[in-house]
């Protein structure tokens, strides 16, 4: 697996778990054990994001939007790589 995608998996891996954490929290509000892994994934997953975005453009529509232009489209779209590059 190449960087781009071991970087894209791990930044799914951490977002999955922050939300899988954020339903429990949804019914059980005042679990510090869960508060504080909910934080931790957050945290860790702005970090990949960030790492990501930097190497290889925007990664969420949110993200796009960066100075005077609209980076959205600049990267290849998901189909248009070959060879797992």
């Amino acid at each position: 697996m190449n960087e781009r995608n071991q970087l894209l998996q791990e930044y799914n891996t951490m977002k999955f778990a922050a939300h899988d954490i954020l339903l429990f929290l949804d019914t059980h509000p005042f679990n510090a054990e869960a508060l504080k892994a909910f934080a931790h994934y957050c945290r860790t997953a702005k970090v990949l994001k960030n790492e990501y975005e930097m190497k290889y453009g925007a990664l969420t529509v949110d993200s796009a939007a960066v100075g005077n232009s609209w980076q959205w489209i600049d990267g290849p779209w998901p189909w248009q790589y070959k060879g797992g590059k």
